[in-house]
């Protein structure tokens, strides 16, 4: 199994210059050979592949007039070159489909949000390595200052040096021949219902709130953002607003991923078996009113995080389909109230068993009596009985 480490570096100015070279290397090769395929292709002379490009790489970088893309880590061309080729996969695809216009991968630019490169690791050869938890050895780069904060494990493949829109620099490392030991089976079993007002609900009665991190600091960012429109462009000025709204988009980002990891390592650890119901954000956020509240409750990185979680450490996740009307059942007699699809009502009672219900908890329920009697899931995942328990 592959896993990957995202740290912190601190690189010195001249790292830092060798850095930007790089990224802007990268950042050639990549628009030049792409401009060199949609030319081919327009003119109809064929599949320019991979191999084809490499080639053209080597004479390329032995011109003298390109001599600078060998201060580059060759690697990192040869990945930008794999980019191209993913890329361009998916635009034959898109051929193949019909759907629409399919649209050439777009070039890069210098002004991008976010610049990064990879470099792999080479076999037989230290080229990549960790000194301790405070450096780090990079190809062309030598010894960086860097914040381990978790030990690593495995054998590692290649690292990405990646530069923030608030101008941090990190690397994230991709090790392999991990096997993580699984968490001890509890037994336990558990159906999750998301919302806005509150970020989820267990079966078992539990309410995760939602922090609602963005919106909390939707004020400041807001006067960040205007204080970068007053600022003239290409300005000093107006680069040091755009750096502290960077940060404080940063600091929000970094805030709702913290909780997320925390909380979904929490529930695998918990349960043997999570339910949940495909929630088809997708669609959802194209409705303009709730595409802020969805966004910054997150539901589908919690529901990624669950996914890779419950395959590292043998828990399971079932997931039922998005049609299965969760709120709108009684989970005590199974009836249907079909009222609540047009007035949603947070408490209601059954009309026909009158058992009183909270709706997220309702739903929470029902989502795992669903998701327990999916016949792939139902038997190997169910609550012990009492005879069991005794």
């Amino acid at each position: 199994m592959e896993k990957r480490y995202n740290f912190r570096i601190y690189p010195n100015k001249e790292q830092e210059t060798r850095i930007q070279k790089n990224f802007g290397c990268v950042r050639f090769v990549y628009n030049y050979f792409l401009n060199k395929r949609i030319e081919k292709y327009n003119a109809g002379e064929g599949i320019y592949g991979y191999y084809d490009a490499c080639k053209d790489l080597t004479k390329l970088k032995s011109e003298e007039q390109y001599a600078w893309l060998r201060e580059a880590d060759s690697h990192s061309l040869q990945t930008a070159l794999k980019n191209i080729d993913h890329a361009y996969a998916g635009f034959f695809r898109r051929v193949r489909e019909k759907s629409g216009a399919p649209g050439f991968p777009r070039f890069r630019k210098k002004r991008e949000t976010r610049q990064s490169y990879t470099s792999w690791a080479q076999s037989g050869r230290k080229v990549i390595y960790f000194e301790g938890d405070r450096k780090i050895r990079l190809p062309k780069l030598g010894l960086v200052d860097c914040r381990v904060s978790r030990p690593i494990d495995g054998r590692i493949l290649s690292a990405s040096v990646s530069q923030a829109a608030s101008g941090k620099y990190f690397v994230s490392v991709c090790c392999t021949d991990i096997e993580p030991e699984p968490f001890p089976q509890t037994g336990e079993v558990v159906g999750l219902h998301f919302g806005i007002k509150t970020l989820a609900a267990t079966s078992n009665g539990q309410i995760i709130e939602n922090n609602r991190f963005l919106e909390r600091a939707q004020k400041k960012i807001s006067r960040l953002q205007r204080r970068v429109l007053r600022k003239s462009k290409d300005g000093a000025n107006r680069e040091k607003a755009r750096i502290a709204l960077a940060k404080a988009c940063e600091r929000v980002k970094n805030q709702r991923t913290d909780k997320l990891q925390k909380l979904s390592t929490q529930l695998v650890r918990d349960y043997d078996t999570i339910c949940v119901r495909d929630e088809e954000l997708t669609k959802k956020v194209r409705n303009r009113p709730y595409a802020y509240y969805l966004s910054d409750a997150s539901w589908g990185a919690l529901v990624r995080n669950l996914k890779y979680k419950c395959g590292w450490y043998g828990k399971k996740l079932v997931e039922i389909d998005a049609k299965f009307p969760s709120v709108q059942l009684c989970s005590s007699c199974g009836s249907r109230n079909s009222e609540l699809a047009v007035k949603p009502l947070q408490r209601w009672t059954c009309p026909k068993c009158g058992a009183a219900h909270t709706r997220a908890n309702n739903a929470a329920k029902n989502t795992l009596k669903e998701g327990m009697s999916n016949e792939r899931y139902g038997r190997a995942a169910r609550n012990p009985t009492p005879a069991e328990n005794a």
